[in-house]
């Protein structure tokens, strides 16, 4: 579908009208500079504001702050982040520009971060390679979206372009999203078949972020794979807005101090809306219901002293969406929605110098709904949870964290699905669905943390154990898990990680009619072995290899649906430089991958859904301009394998023609891939700072594939061409109000 010059013609107009609406105002004066701790290195996440004023900013992962105001005279400007030492400073403001490095003292209040894992990203330099909000929001491609530009990294796979993280060859199950310590098990919009498009978390209510594709710490557990863990914001201390509209959505971010240094709130509201993207780049011709949500993230925290914080954070989103699919034996309509809700209490403290506390008690409610011919099925899913964790500082070169996890979650399938997946048609037969899994999991863990074992102080230690129980099933586990690292100079480290994971299999799998309620825990084995550099603060690489072995799968079963007989391995390395040349800011990270299972329906050991062998991703940014950058995102991805279809018999009595199946996982889609780039705007529009940019998405064409539709009798394929894979050009702008 070509795009027409007319129309790109208005985007482009509206585009550079809205970069050009600069008024002349009164001179404001600029306050910039950059935030370091006693030892040199940038502090990010810094509030830096002028008091009484409601005007300043927050420092990015470089340190580095930027603002404008119009107050005149003597003003006292604070620096404050949590475990610093707030700073105040006297300004004469005049309108000439102001220039700062601002020092901040760390509070010895408890052990430096010393946790040591295998494959951990995360937003703090602490716990490793970082990959910032600011990254989050200009990358190419990736919509601001949290799992979208997760997927830039190594060890995630580019199975489809939904937002869900397969992680090193696993099923996107085998990777939980802890928010606040609370598991979301559905933190996307616009599931289907596919998966989930976006995430219903936007970047805007996060402080940081920890994620890992393997060999976390016992602190996680019921999963395979991958842990995301998000903290979410805390105290707000200047009151800020932020208005954003696109092609694809509007928005409005706010935060309110209510009471100083005691209550505040955030929140964020956007309703989707995509018939402007397809009126521009076509596909409105697909849609019955073009795909629209809502979603609200938001918080409300109060400090009740200097260390102890209660924080009420919430989610609710829900989508629908009208697709016109066209298969082998039927065409119609695939009708989906979508609910969410998330609570989550949780409760902070220093309760002595060396203790530290956090609790958390949550609800989660999920429902989904998906009709196409037969189909016509609902699920829903509630989950009551709740964790508490302890830290323990026992020296300076010695720590203990332990804490104790329940979990409730009860699922439930009622509907009719087709008697078999190739006959979807409303005559066909079907199967009467009522069945649901309700357990609760019970888990306990401890680890010991070094920063100096046996008194070397270049060896980091972590070690430790979790045990879970699932009484209803009668099910426990143990995971013992232990990493160490070395550090072999003051830019260099290795480290090696292992440990015993373990995970319940889909709920599904558990019902009685068509599954197997005894079926047991998932077990994989991991050992990792990475080495680490820091040419600077902004020029860092990682190597890493790992071997994940998996046992006791779901597997089909004549006699009883399923087993655990099903196995499996994962060999891979993964790479990523993250550099800053010559003005050029960005990182390449590659993926090798081989992983073979012999599970579910697989008749041998064949190569797994999610075997991606090689996987390239390059984002680069370039400021052009102080008030211009210009991004790309370029992706290759070797294709994903599927069960080729080699011909077809005739059922007479069904009046269908049934598909002949090759061997399993035996071929492949074609590899992917894709460029993105993106014009971003930076200035002030009426007195306020403003972000615009438009982007051009997969801007060669290129035509991914995911799946194929076939003729009724199998004779010849068709591409299933993806909503939202062909070529497009979407704008959008921000405009912040009170601050930046």
């Amino acid at each position: 579908m070509k795009i027409s010059l007319s129309k790109i013609f208005i985007v482009v107009l509206l585009f550079f009208f809205s970069a050009s609406m600069q008024i002349i105002s009164q001179q404001k004066t600029i306050i910039e500079g950059t935030v370091i701790n006693s030892s040199g290195n940038p502090i990010p996440y810094v509030n830096i504001f002028l008091l009484d004023k409601n005007e300043g900013s927050t420092s990015d992962d470089d340190g580095s702050f930027f603002f404008r105001t119009t107050a005149r005279g003597e003003v006292i400007l604070m620096a404050s982040s949590v475990g610093y030492e707030k700073q105040e400073k006297k300004l004469i403001l005049n309108g000439d520009k102001i220039e700062l490095k601002i020092v901040l003292k760390e509070i010895p209040i408890k052990l430096k971060e010393l946790v040591v894992t295998g494959s951990s990203f995360g937003s703090e330099k602490e716990k490793g390679l970082v990959i910032s909000r600011i990254d989050i929001v200009t990358t190419p491609g990736g919509a601001a979206d949290i799992y979208q530009a997760l997927k830039t990294l190594p060890g995630l796979t580019q199975v489809s372009e939904s937002a869900e993280l397969y992680v090193r060859g696993g099923d996107p199950i085998e990777t939980v999203t802890m928010i606040d310590g609370a598991a979301l098990y559905h933190p996307f919009t616009f599931e289907s078949a596919y998966g989930g498009l976006f995430s219903n978390l936007s970047q805007s209510v996060v402080k940081g972020m920890y994620f890992s594709s393997g060999g976390f710490s016992t602190k996680y557990g019921n999963a395979l794979s991958g842990v995301l863990d998000i903290e979410t914001k805390n105290q707000t201390e200047n009151t800020k807005h932020q208005i954003g509209i696109s092609m694809a959505n509007i928005s409005l971010t706010t935060e309110l101090p209510l009471i100083s240094n005691k209550l505040g709130a955030y929140l964020d509201v956007r309703q989707s809306f995509t018939k402007p993207i397809f009126w521009l780049n076509g596909g409105n011709d697909r849609m019955v219901v073009a795909p629209i949500s809502g979603n609200a993230t938001g918080g409300l925290v109060y400090s009740y002293s200097n260390t102890g914080r209660f924080k009420l954070f919430g989610i609710a989103s829900k989508d629908e969406q009208g697709v016109k699919v066209e298969r082998a034996e039927y065409n119609g309509i695939f009708n989906g929605n979508t609910k969410n809700y998330f609570l989550n209490l949780t409760h902070s403290n220093l309760l002595t110098e060396n203790i530290m506390t956090k609790s958390s008690v949550a609800y989660n409610t999920y429902s989904n709904s998906w009709r196409l011919g037969s189909l016509d099925l609902e699920k829903t899913e509630k989950v009551y949870s709740t964790r508490h964790d302890f830290e323990f500082t026992l020296s300076p070169v010695y720590g203990l964290h332990a804490g104790i996890d329940a979990e409730f979650r009860n699922t439930n399938f009622v509907g009719v699905i087709p008697q078999e997946e190739y006959d979807i048609r409303p005559e066909g037969n079907i199967q009467v669905i009522n069945a649901g899994f309700s357990g609760s999991r019970f888990g306990f863990y401890s680890e010991l943390i070094s920063g100096a074992i046996f008194g070397l102080s270049d060896v980091s230690f972590t070690g430790g154990v979790r045990y879970d129980v699932i009484t209803q099933l009668k099910v426990n586990w143990i995971d013992p898990r232990a990493a160490i690292a070395y550090k072999i100079n003051e830019s260099s480290s290795v480290r090696f990680g292992w440990g015993i994971y373990h995970q319940l299999p889909d709920p599904k799998l558990f019902r009685s009619d068509d599954g197997n309620p005894n079926l047991r825990a998932m077990n994989a084995e991991h050992f990792i072995l990475s080495f680490d550099k820091n040419f600077s603060d902004f020029n860092s690489f990682r190597v890493e290899v790992y071997h994940k072995k998996y046992k006791d799968l779901p597997k089909e079963n004549s006699l009883v649906n399923f087993d655990n007989s099903g196995f499996g391995f994962a060999n891979g390395i993964d790479l990523i430089l993250k550099s800053n040349i010559a003005g050029i800011d960005g990182w390449i990270s590659y993926g090798y991958i081989d992983t073979k299972r012999n599970w579910m329906d697989f008749d041998k050991d064949v190569n797994s859904s999610f075997d991606i062998t090689h996987n390239i991703t390059l984002v680069a940014k370039y400021n052009i301009t102080n008030s211009f950058q210009i991004g790309m995102n370029a992706k290759y991805a070797t294709g994903r394998p599927f069960t080729p279809i080699n011909g077809s018999v005739f059922n007479a009595a069904n009046n269908l023609f049934e598909p002949i199946y090759g061997l399993t996982n035996s071929a492949r889609y074609p590899d992917y891939k894709r460029l993105d780039i993106r014009l971003t705007y930076f200035d002030q529009v009426f007195d306020y700072p403003v972000i615009a940019y438009i982007e051009g998405l997969n801007i060669f064409n290129i035509n991914n594939i995911f799946g194929y539709t076939y003729t009724p009798d199998y004779s010849k394929r068709e591409d299933i061409e993806s909503y939202f894979g062909r070529r497009m050009v979407v704008i959008g702008a921000m405009i912040n109000i009170g601050g930046v």
